[in-house]
């Protein structure tokens, strides 16, 4: 079985009992066909525990290589020596995986409470250092961007988010070498389901989504060290109220990009906007987060509604991945949903926008509700029942007040994919190829042609 969780701009990663890929579909007779992409320049990593079997141990890593460095060798050869195979050292299953931008280093988090670095020397994947990361299952584990030292974030089933950073001074596999430098709990004993961060210029921001649909914006209170986290702001994303042992789904991630699209830009947005994308259910809410000014004068991003909401999914969306591209011009936004299909969204900005975005200021919040209450106060219990779901809708009323600044989006849904069994979906760093997995266990690679529709091209995973 194999599946992914991330890529970067040289590896795809498996975690594999076998693994096959499809030469005669992954590599065009043309060997220029793709050559303006660059595709063999990118890749994906893969790892979703919850589809794996308990016996597989080994991650795969795949590497492409350039049309140019395979000159003389066989389409075959090519991918062969691409193959990277090894040990992840873990007990359990793999259930996170990210690299860091330069594809260099590798962490990795399980449900055997470990969180795992690697480092590439020399074409050899090696453990650096392992370490207990949390008092139960690590559910997500993310690099933050490599100007910012090396830093990483997590979430567990203990309800926390941590935030690691590496000490040089300590020796290799000594478990010691990153250090939790801050540690922050759930405000209404909800678990963090996602995280993601975003370094615009030489900032830091970090959004974090619960169980029930709570949104967090954090930034560290000094930019150069990370010891100190502060929350900007939150917002419900879900009105809707999740009761105890009801499944639900919120994935989050941000744009990669330095700033928003350039038509956005054109129409009126701020160019310091952090984008982001959040599932919620069977939905996804797209936000355009933007300075405002508060009361004392200082800027600070705040949630307004969201621009856009992607609906047509007829079950929970499991995931969503929001393109880097930044000068075409529309957005694109995939999806991957429980009822089997890959959505492709198109999300622009009307050159007829007439938004007022100068010096928008935060109109005074409601904090009376108990829900506003319980996430403002840690180690509180979020309220249940019926009074649970209007404190909900009060405190996402509240946050929709915020309409100060913003832009009319429009999106539609372009491509509608049969992939049973979606769970995943990532752009590759060229940003024109989707990739997808699910419980078959293969990563299936789309594209779209000159008449706009998208079509697979290759697949991994076993046979």
């Amino acid at each position: 079985m194999a599946s992914f969780t991330d890529f970067d701009s040289d590896n795809l990663i498996f975690e594999m009992e076998d693994c096959h890929i499809d030469v005669d579909r992954a590599l065009p007779t043309n060997p220029h066909s793709f050559a303006e992409e660059s595709i063999y320049d990118h890749s994906i990593s893969a790892a979703h525990g919850t589809i794996l079997p308990q016996t597989t141990r080994s991650i795969c890593i795949i590497r492409y290589l350039n049309t140019a460095q395979s000159k003389g060798r066989g389409d075959r050869e090519m991918v062969t020596q691409g193959f990277k195979n090894f040990a992840h050292s873990s007990n359990d299953l793999v259930l996170a995986a990210h690299f860091n931008e330069y594809g260099t280093r590798l962490v990795t988090s399980s449900a055997d409470h470990r969180i795992r670095v690697f480092d590439l020397n020399q074409e050899h994947w090696q453990l650096t250092d392992l370490w207990r990361g949390h008092n139960g299952q690590v559910f997500d584990v993310k690099w933050n961007g490599p100007k910012m030292g090396q830093v990483l974030g997590s979430i567990g089933d203990d309800l926390k988010l941590k935030i690691w950073q590496e000490d040089p001074t300590e020796a290799h596999h000594s478990g010691r070498r990153f250090k939790c430098v801050f540690s922050q709990s759930s405000g209404h004993s909800v678990v963090y389901t996602s995280l993601d961060f975003v370094n615009p210029n030489k900032d830091t921001y970090l959004a974090i989504v619960t169980r029930d649909g709570l949104l967090s914006l954090l930034e560290p209170v000094n930019p150069e060290k990370f010891d100190d986290w502060r929350e900007i702001d939150q917002i419900l994303v879900c009105e809707e109220h999740i009761a105890r042992g009801v499944e639900s789904c919120f994935k989050l991630c941000f744009q990669q990009t330095t700033h928003p699209n350039s038509m956005a830009i054109a129409a009126g947005l701020d160019k310091s906007a952090l984008s982001l994308a959040v599932t919620a259910m069977s939905e996804v809410m797209v936000y355009r987060v933007i300075k405002m000014t508060g009361h004392g004068g200082q800027e600070l991003y705040k949630f307004q509604d969201p621009v856009a909401v992607l609906g047509g999914a007829e079950g929970l969306v499991r995931d969503v991945a929001w393109s880097a591209e930044v000068w075409r011009p529309q957005d694109w936004i995939a999806t991957a949903a429980a009822d089997g299909y890959i959505r492709i969204y198109e999300m622009s900005t009307p050159k007829e926008n007439t938004a007022q975005i100068s010096s928008p200021t935060v109109p005074p919040r409601t904090t009376s509700s108990n829900a506003a209450e319980a996430t403002s106060k840690p180690g509180m219990r979020a309220p249940s029942g019926i009074g649970a779901g209007l404190d909900r809708a009060s405190l996402a009323a509240s946050f929709s007040s915020l309409g100060v600044g913003q832009l009319r989006h429009e999106a539609k849904c372009v491509e509608k994919i049969k992939h049973e069994g979606v769970w995943q979906v990532q752009w590759m760093s060229n940003r024109h190829v989707l990739i997808s997995s699910g419980d078959s266990g293969q990563a299936r690679m789309w594209r779209q042609a000159h008449n706009g529709k998208w079509h697979e091209f290759a697949d991994f995973g076993p046979e």
